[in-house]
């Protein structure tokens, strides 16, 4: 039998996830907060939630100034955390992109910087519609991600404005930014818990995709889905 990922669709550029993990062989079911499809979940054996709309901020007890409730998709959130929920009572391989890493995070009480350029005043958003920023990423050598990517630093690609400000319960910083900005999380402690990386950046569309930014994720990815 083959195994299957469930991937939480996503409201921006969802093509690129699906290309990405195609061209890695594996098969996949998309999970979609519209369709409510959420029993699909038990047909796969790991998850892989993507990125897109900022989370609402009152699932992490803020409020972000000079957005309107409707620049967000609460339906979206709580179908992800139900998701999210399912996977981490079953044992399921995870891997969170961007969002995803910030939904993982606030679903374990952590919370967000709700805008970085304001806030730390740095940027990490894209540069245009088609052009995502790039910057460098320094790997905690202890983590599950250095053993995965085996580089203690590199470039990776950037669309973002929010970020970890409180770490979730039971996670440890795999990667920061040069600036300080967490790009990456798992469990602090491995022991009998399955495979979980969560990172900020996007390796479905890095510009070069046998980066082992990239490449490397998304093989251990499909292996402990495979084994699962």
């Amino acid at each position: 039998m083959t195994k299957k990922t469930a991937i939480s669709r996503s409201n921006s550029k969802f093509h690129n996830y699906l290309r990405w993990i195609e061209e890695a062989g594996i098969s996949y079911e998309i999970l979609d907060w519209e369709k409510n499809n959420f029993e699909d979940i038990k047909e796969c054996s790991s998850l892989l939630l993507t990125g897109g709309a900022d989370i609402y901020p009152e699932f992490y007890n803020d409020w972000e100034e000079g957005k309107n409730r409707g620049d967000y998709i609460p339906e979206r959130d709580g179908f992800e955390f139900k998701l999210l929920d399912y996977a981490l009572e079953n044992n399921y391989p995870i891997l969170g992109i961007c969002r995803g890493l910030q939904v993982i995070n606030c679903k374990l009480n952590g919370s967000l910087i709700n805008d970085i350029e304001t806030i730390r005043g740095t940027n990490h958003k894209k540069i245009s519609d088609t052009r995502d920023r790039i910057h460098k990423v320094n790997l905690n050598e202890a983590s599950l991600l250095y053993n995965v990517v085996k580089e203690k630093n590199g470039d990776v690609n950037s669309s973002h404005h929010q970020a970890i400000d409180r770490l979730g319960e039971g996670l440890m910083i795999t990667a920061k930014a040069d600036d300080g900005i967490i790009e990456g999380i798992e469990w602090a402690e491995k022991e009998n818990k399955p495979f979980f990386l969560a990172i900020q950046w996007h390796p479905e569309r890095m510009p070069d995709k046998s980066s082992p930014f990239s490449e490397n994720i998304l093989h251990k990815f499909k292996k402990e889905t495979n084994n699962n």
